[in-house]
């Protein structure tokens, strides 16, 4: 694409800015009506508004030379979908943008928007939400694909029916073999049918934005936010917005590309942090999330299935996004590992109360790490801690005299009145008594000392 176009696109970037945010307080009729401020400058002049395309397929990308032209062919290979690809490019600087130019020469259905500075994906897909003119949506990686006739059959069912929502299976690729993953094989995910978040809560485990096809009604106004798990929220409020019209198909139309052991990964984020900070982050993003699901799903549910779906979606992000970040920081004796206590204390006051003591996701994968620590420590290393804590934070002493050892799954389920999960209170208790324990050896000798004292 020519640089004076880019150049025209970036401004019509700022006008349809405007546009979104002037309508986003109402959502889009899921009618197939003209997207709002369709008629608009497009930054390719040689497509009219009759052709306007009716599915919009969104393409953030940075440094991704390797892959780029792979992912645009799968959609571009497409026939009978009047289609347009919008390319956002996050400050490239191995020729990304150079190749994603030459496709657009040759194509006029690809619109190119260049961003001067990497600022991560969730910024380059609200930059490319600005532009997209389809009635439908869907997104797509730059090191992923649309299997060949994926994106027309999720195109064709859309448009022959009333759903607003039309979601595919995909499969994981790693340049040599295909799998699909355990938590995906699951019947709200693999069995077609018309669903809802609020039947079928198995859904929450599928909620990246690929192998989706969205009505503009159910995304119009949201925005995606922060590096890590930015999608989540974004796609979970966009199907509690289609209720009931939400249609699962059981065709595999999308290839999700991850990484062999041995292949570097290029994330669009071009950022490093350590184990602690991006469990930090991480922490901070779920409750923010959390949070947000919440509250659309009270816009949409009764406050029984509202809390429900919270509940679904609080152990999903315990047991597939947060094991991980805080079990990796765990493993650091990092000076910071407080501010990683501070943010998981945040995300458990915010947990929905209805199922609390029946997750066994924040037992198993927040809480245990630490603990195992403590078993660690001894009779002698414990009993330090132990006054050491009271003395601190004034707790009854009665609450874990259940035993010598309070911590192993016995006293868990002591705390948790005979459940085997934790109630809301013991577990914020537990994890003040983490902070003390997390941080190894050196506390220990703190804690020893204070108990002589």
């Amino acid at each position: 694409m020519p640089t004076g176009r880019s150049t025209r696109c970036s401004r019509t970037a700022s006008t349809w800015a405007r546009t979104t945010r002037s309508s986003s307080a109402t959502s889009a009729p899921l009618t197939g009506t003209p997207a709002p401020g369709s008629s608009s400058t497009s930054c390719r002049p040689d497509v009219t508004d009759a052709a306007r395309p009716i599915v919009s397929v969104l393409v953030p990308c940075w440094n991704s030379a390797g892959s780029i032209e792979r992912a645009l062919d799968s959609v571009l290979e497409e026939r009978g979908v009047a289609l347009e690809c919008v390319v956002v490019d996050d400050g490239s600087t191995d020729g990304t943008l150079d190749m994603v130019r030459a496709v657009a020469a040759r194509d006029p259905r690809v619109v190119v928007l260049a961003l001067p500075d990497n600022q991560g994906v969730s910024n380059a897909r609200n930059r490319g939400l600005e532009l997209v003119r389809g009635d439908w949506l869907t997104l797509l990686d730059a090191d992923d694909r649309f299997l060949p006739g994926g994106l027309g059959r999720l195109a064709a069912v859309a448009l022959g029916g009333d759903a607003a929502a039309v979601i595919g299976q995909q499969v994981w690729w790693n340049g040599r073999r295909r799998w699909r993953t355990p938590q995906y094989d699951v019947g709200d995910i693999r069995r077609p049918g018309r669903k809802s978040l609020a039947t079928s809560p198995g859904l929450l485990y599928f909620v990246s934005p690929h192998a989706k096809l969205l009505h503009r009604g159910c995304w119009q106004g949201l925005e995606f936010h922060g590096r890590v798990l930015g999608d989540q929220p974004w796609i979970i409020r966009a199907l509690l917005r289609a209720g009931d019209r939400i249609e699962v198909l059981g065709d595999t139309v999308y290839e999700w590309y991850r990484p062999a052991a041995s292949v570097p990964s290029t994330s669009i984020t071009a950022t490093t942090r350590s184990s602690v900070r991006r469990g930090v982050e991480a922490v901070s993003v779920a409750t923010e999330a959390l949070a947000s699901v919440r509250e659309e799903a009270a816009r949409h549910l009764d406050v029984a299935a509202s809390e429900r779906v919270a509940a679904s979606y609080a152990e999903r992000l315990l047991h597939s996004d947060l094991a991980a970040h805080v079990g990796r920081a765990l493993d650091r004796a990092d000076p910071e590992i407080d501010l990683l206590f501070d943010a998981i204390r945040e995300f458990v006051a915010g947990l929905p109360t209805t199922d609390i003591t029946g997750s066994d996701a924040l037992a198993r994968n927040i809480l245990e790490p630490p603990l195992r620590r403590w078993n660690r420590l001894g009779d002698t290393g414990r009993a330090a801690y132990w006054q050491l804590f009271e003395t601190a934070h004034g707790t009854d002493p009665n609450l874990f005299r259940h035993g010598a050892n309070p911590f192993d799954r016995l006293g868990l389920r002591l705390v948790a009145g005979g459940r085997s999960g934790v109630r809301l209170a013991a577990a914020r208790t537990l994890l003040l008594i983490a902070r003390f324990v997390a941080l190894g050896r050196r506390a220990v000798r703190v804690g020893l000392g204070a108990a002589r004292a």
